[in-house]
């Protein structure tokens, strides 16, 4: 089993207060800073401008591990990486040559990934997995996390084990990633099916119910314990 990765989002901090939350965040001991640009077409959500993640580049050290939603993949793809992301996937579904977007952010040395809607099959992406660093599985639409009555689709567990023993099969070392309503329950059943970087937002590290310090501490705890069950 990998190790454990916590990435916590950066549209579940305050946009007036980016800066110094991005610190607090560091300085909790995260490594990764799940970006999420959305172009408004792909979803009607836009929460974060491109310019707002270039300046922010300068002010972290963190692992920017960016989700692209956007049905122009190849303008924001060239955007976020001018931006110096180090993590980039996106989705399939509007993009005609995904293949060379892939090969595209790999040559910029950036990771490379494609994003995994609830509905897209392990069939009509197979092809592009040897080129992926990671696979992103959504749990929840992708760009509706708005929408207060959104939550997870059972079937999500069956599919990413499907990916997983298809990756494992053919000797594809693909990280799995997974975001939409991540809970601290979550957290081990999906270690299970082989997902070894998980999105934070308001279920977790973002939780009202105690300070930022206590649920890192409370995520640290259960990453311990996965990492000890898969060792035994």
């Amino acid at each position: 089993m990998d190790k454990i990765i916590y990435s916590p989002s950066l549209i579940c901090l305050d946009l007036l207060s980016i800066r110094s939350e991005v610190q607090e965040i560091e300085n909790l001991g995260c490594e990764f800073l799940h970006v999420d640009v959305i172009d408004g077409q792909y979803s009607p959500d836009n929460p974060l401008a491109i310019d707002t993640v270039k300046k922010l580049r300068k002010e972290t050290n963190l692992i920017f591990d960016a989700h692209l939603m956007s049905k122009n993949n190849e303008t924001f793809v060239e955007l976020l990486l001018d931006c110096g992301v180090d993590r980039l996937c996106f989705h399939t579904e509007y993009e005609p040559r995904p293949t060379i977007l892939l090969r595209k952010i790999k040559n910029a040395g950036c990771k490379a990934g494609i994003a995994i809607s609830p509905e897209t099959s392990l069939e009509s992406v197979k092809h592009l997995l040897w080129l992926c660093d990671f696979v992103l599985f959504m749990r929840i639409d992708a760009g509706y996390a708005h929408l207060p009555q959104t939550e997870p689709y059972p079937f999500l567990m069956d599919k990413i084990l499907e990916f997983y023993r298809y990756t494992r099969k053919n000797g594809l070392p693909v990280q799995f990633e997974v975001d939409g309503r991540v809970g601290f329950e979550d957290i081990e059943p999906l270690c299970r099916v082989g997902v070894s970087v998980f999105v934070l937002g308001s279920k977790s590290l973002f939780s009202s119910a105690h300070s930022w310090a206590e649920n890192w501490s409370k995520l640290k705890k259960i990453a311990s314990r996965a990492e000890e069950k898969a060792t035994n």
